[in-house]
């Protein structure tokens, strides 16, 4: 897809930054994207209103998959760190700088972890093999995994690394310079080499009641006013606010792919699926 100065002007609309406070774009750029630069996502991605990805094109580990610096992403959730486009997002996250994944595997299982079994098309390898022979092993540099997911509400501290397939649940925190290898459960916060567990943030009651309420599908504006610091208060407001159709949030979304954007609203059915476009911008 093509950046324009239109698709700048919808992103801008929807409030979706790449610069951290940035302001409207500028006729040769939008933060970190340059006005007729080709932006090729490998996916489709949905990012709702409101948030910030800083970080531009991600730069994998060696031997991985380059992306774009797009990624699915929710309301109010930023990266400082650049992201791959797979990588699924919820609201309100906050991801610090120094951000890496584990995205590079090499095969466990056969005679050498060498790259002559994968790479087959290397300078190093390829007048002993070809590409029809590393085939047979049928190798997958992510090893077969996806992308971390994180709910809402994670915040990820500086320099950390994820495993591959891990999911990270709302509310949770991870420590700077922490390597998570396995799921975090919601509201822990966790930290070290391998990360584990230092304690919960609330206790187990607060944190079934929190993850009942469902709060960040709420309008913020309605959370602004109830206020953040008393939570048993916070709480018994969003029990009222049920009955409120106006204090539930329906966002708008951008899909884009490597021929178009497209501002689009979510069915009741989820996040996934729409029925209303309200502009389109191709390629």
């Amino acid at each position: 897809m093509e950046l324009t100065a239109s698709a700048f002007g919808l992103m801008w609309e929807f409030r979706i930054l790449f610069k951290v406070n940035s302001g409207p774009p500028k006729p040769g750029g939008y933060g970190w994207l340059v006005a007729g630069q080709h932006l090729s996502p490998k996916n489709d991605v949905m990012i709702e209103p409101h948030c910030g990805l800083y970080g531009g094109p991600y730069v994998p580990s060696t031997g991985g998959v380059h992306y774009c610096g797009l990624t699915s992403i929710g309301l109010l959730s930023y990266s400082y760190s650049p992201l791959p486009e797979p990588m699924k997002i919820g609201r309100y996250c906050s991801i610090s700088s120094g951000l890496t994944f584990l995205d590079s595997y090499h095969p466990l299982d056969l005679v050498t972890t060498s790259i002559i079994t994968f790479r087959g098309s290397s300078v190093l390898c390829r007048d002993f093999t070809n590409s029809a022979q590393v085939a047979k092993y049928g190798w997958d540099i992510h090893g077969g995994k996806p992308y971390p997911t994180l709910d809402n509400d994670v915040w990820i501290g500086r320099d950390c690394t994820l495993q591959m397939g891990i999911h990270i649940g709302t509310g949770a925190v991870v420590a700077a310079n922490s390597v998570v290898t396995k799921d975090v459960p919601p509201f822990a916060i966790v930290g070290g080499n391998p990360a584990k567990i230092i304690r919960y943030r609330f206790d187990e009651e607060t944190i079934a009641k929190l993850l009942a309420s469902e709060w960040w599908t709420y309008h913020p504006k309605f959370l602004c006013d109830i206020g953040w610091n008393d939570i048993p208060r916070f709480l018994a407001a969003i029990d009222c606010l049920k009955e409120e159709k106006a204090a539930k949030l329906n966002l708008p979304f951008l899909r884009i792919n490597d021929s178009m954007m497209t501002a689009e609203m979510p069915q009741a059915s989820g996040p996934d699926r729409s029925d209303v476009v309200r502009q389109r911008i191709s390629a």
